[in-house]
């Protein structure tokens, strides 16, 4: 039986039976829940599309798009050690002969990692790709705005174990590119408690912690509610801001309201919590427990009380807490302050993303580029005594 493809534009488009498919799924990103509130509150930014792919009648894999645009002008580049996404934006410019680009993502452009396309195990899984592919190009031509305005196309964030299979999206004319990893911090079954993490430490990252800790004594630390997140939505985005204005890629910010519908569809699985000084909120991380692991999402800073208080360190040493506390097994800490996160005894997993221009004259002018493309260096640091 051969594979069919169907093209949603809407979650609630997706027929009952798709989701009874797809019922094994315990990645919490393919839920329904997790997409429908991510849709509806990024939607007026975002296009989104939904592809299944069905055999003998019943769906077998489920790709997410979104379409969205980024633009060079508003973007601060000056903080970033690697110039080369400036350049490249640069003759970007220069070709399109305007100030932004239209990208269309198959992945969740919110989260580092290889949450955009899922197939059942037992599917023939390159066959598969090929039908996503194909149902990506059928996306844009059948849309005459994005058939003339998409610019750029790009899958992302593949595992190292997946790349026998996702290279050969090359065959399609698509760049491998290798980007900044994810941060991963496996947790030791014996750890009952953060005391006994540092415990593995050697002494110098071990004061390292204790030093965290005693500086950010001041902060009071809140577990969020979805009232919470709502109350403190207008402060939650100046804090959000204040750390995207610092990333060298952000085509779009994430609407906050979207956190305050996972905390409430996801309970006890979405993690939020505020840190206050003197009642003023200056601070906020989030995370959502997927399975085992416990993936950090976005977080929030009020830099100019950073040092003195410590504020992102202790975020991250409470990472490690809640992580420990919940019994998973690793922490993806993302793939920002990779260097500071290795501290904490995270390691990179390497991420490798396909990507190519819409037109063939363009993709060929744009591979060279491309090519150049390489992870952020930094210095990986081994806090564990062994």
């Amino acid at each position: 039986m051969k594979y069919t493809t169907r093209i949603f534009k809407y979650v609630n488009e997706i027929p009952n039976l798709v989701w009874d498919d797809f019922s094994e799924i315990s990645n919490v990103y393919f839920s329904k829940a997790y997409l429908k509130s991510l849709e509806e509150f990024n939607a007026h930014r975002i296009q989104f599309f939904y592809i299944v792919i069905y055999k003998d009648n019943h769906a077998v894999s489920l790709a997410t798009i979104q379409v969205v645009e980024f633009d060079f002008i508003s973007s601060d580049f000056t903080s970033n050690s690697n110039k080369f996404v400036q350049k490249v934006s640069d003759q970007l410019s220069t070709v399109l002969k305007r100030n932004y680009v239209k990208i269309m993502i198959c992945g969740n452009m919110f989260l580092s990692g290889e949450h955009g396309i899922y197939i059942k195990p037992t599917e023939d899984k390159k066959v598969v790709l090929e039908q996503i592919v194909s149902g990506i190009q059928t996306i844009v031509n059948a849309n005459k705005y994005l058939k003339k305005w998409v610019d750029i196309i790009l899958l992302k964030d593949f595992i190292t174990a997946s790349l026998p299979i996702t290279n050969n999206l090359k065959s399609y004319n698509y760049t491998a590119i290798q980007v900044d990893p994810n941060m991963v911090l496996m947790l030791d079954t014996n750890w009952q408690s953060f005391e006994d993490y540092l415990a593995a430490f050697k002494s110098k990252f071990r004061v390292k912690a204790k030093k965290a800790y005693k500086t950010s004594s001041q902060l009071n630390v809140r577990d969020f509610t979805a009232d919470d997140i709502k109350t403190y939505k207008k402060e939650l985005t100046t804090l959000y801001d204040n750390v995207k204005n610092k990333a060298s890629f952000t085509p779009e910010a994430l609407n906050l309201a979207t956190y305050s519908a996972l905390k409430n569809v996801l309970k006890d699985q979405f993690v939020f919590r505020g840190y206050f000084l003197d009642e003023v909120l200056v601070g906020f991380m989030s995370g959502v427990i997927n399975n085992a692991t416990l993936d950090a999402h976005y977080v929030g800073i009020n830099y100019d009380l950073n040092k003195k208080h410590a504020i992102y360190s202790r975020m991250l040493y409470d990472y490690v807490t809640i992580g420990i506390e919940r019994r998973v097994k690793e922490i993806n800490f993302g793939r920002t302050a990779g260097e500071i996160k290795s501290t904490l005894g995270a390691v990179p997993q390497e991420l490798t993303c396909y990507i190519r221009h819409k037109k063939s004259v363009a993709n060929f002018l744009f591979k060279p580029l491309l090519k150049k493309v390489k992870p952020t260096v930094f210095e990986q640091r081994f806090p564990f005594k062994k």
